[in-house]
Order: structure tokens, then C-alpha cells, then sequence
């Protein structure tokens, strides 16, 4: 058992190792995604990689961000490692900024979307008197983790579809150095 554990971690090392570079990535995100227009991208330490988008009216406003984790990302949304990220995400987001109580964001609903690849909470409350909603999914791809937000203003109909979004962010990054 000890040698399957090993060639599996060995394999999903490899796997890692034969992704594609963050500057890769990057350069292959394409400019629209699902009525989002790409702004600015920007490494960050870790290393990881950062994509901020939003509508033309800036109605709703999403941001990719490309990470590796202490193990290789699962590409299986059910996977336990996706839910953990997803848990740590909504909490980072749960709780209020040092000296700014003036967001607040709860947890609504969790859903695995299995097509999409992607495991996915909602959040809603407000930003000063502005009632929000947050959308956060988290995927696989290429042993790394996805991270997508959408946020915009409460109302009905909804001014994007964040799901179609973080479907379309999650694809561009596994499709991004496939020759």
C-alpha cells in the first residue's frame, strides 16, 4: 500500500510539474468570459497568479486566482481538498475586515457543480447599506486550485451569471498551453 500511495503522489507531482507556467496562463485568458471583460492580471507571492473582470457597467465584478495548495488540486469538485478551500474562502470572507465593519457577508447555500467542475458558495449581506451577493467557486486544474468571485448588487434579475462565469474561467485555465 505505502508504493501506491507513493506512485500516486509521484503522479500528481509530475502532473503538476508538466502544467502550464503562471505567465502561460496568463497570456492564454481570454479577454471576455461569459459578459466579463478582462482587467488587470498581476502575479502574486505564493506563487499565484490574479485576474480581476468585470461587466461593461461594472455591474458585477469577478476575479480568477490561480494557486497551488500543500497538495495537488483534485480536479474532482466533490474531492474533500475542494470543499476545504471553499470552507477557508467563505470564512475569509465571512469575517470583517480589521477597522471596516461595515461589510458583512453570511453564507447562503453550498453546490457542487459537477459539469462545471466547480464547488460553489453563495454569500449575501451588504457593503455599508448596499445589499451584495457573493458567488465564490473553487476548481481543479492541472493540480492547481481555482478560485472564482463574482460580487454585485442584490436585484432581481441578477445583473450576470457568476456560475457561467467561474464555468468559463475554470475552462479557460485548463485549456490554457493545451497544444
Amino acid at each position: 500500500m505505502p508504493c501506491l500511495i507513493l506512485a500516486t503522489a509521484g503522479c500528481a507531482a509530475l502532473n503538476q510539474a508538466q502544467a502550464p507556467s503562471l505567465d502561460t496562463i496568463a497570456q492564454a485568458m481570454p479577454q471576455q468570459l461569459a459578459g466579463f471583460t478582462l482587467g488587470e492580471t498581476a502575479r502574486r507571492p505564493g506563487p499565484s497568479l490574479s485576474l480581476d473582470y468585470a461587466t461593461p457597467n461594472r455591474g458585477a465584478v469577478g476575479s480568477v486566482l490561480i494557486f497551488g495548495g500543500a497538495t495537488p488540486a483534485p480536479s474532482d469538485p466533490a474531492a474533500p481538498g475542494i470543499d476545504r478551500e471553499l470552507t477557508a474562502a467563505v470564512a475569509e470572507l465571512s469575517e470583517a475586515p480589521q477597522g471596516r465593519t461595515g461589510r458583512r457577508l453570511a453564507e447562503q447555500e453550498r453546490v457542487t457543480l459537477a459539469e462545471a467542475g466547480l464547488r460553489c458558495a453563495v454569500l449575501t449581506g451588504a457593503f455599508g447599506r448596499a445589499p451584495v451577493v457573493r458567488h465564490v467557486c473553487i476548481g481543479g486544474a492541472q493540480g492547481r486550485f481555482v478560485k472564482v468571485q463574482v460580487t454585485m448588487a442584490e436585484r432581481r434579475p441578477a445583473q450576470a451569471d457568476p456560475t457561467a462565469f467561474a464555468a468559463a474561467a475554470l475552462q479557460a485555465v485548463r485549456g490554457a498551453g493545451a497544444s
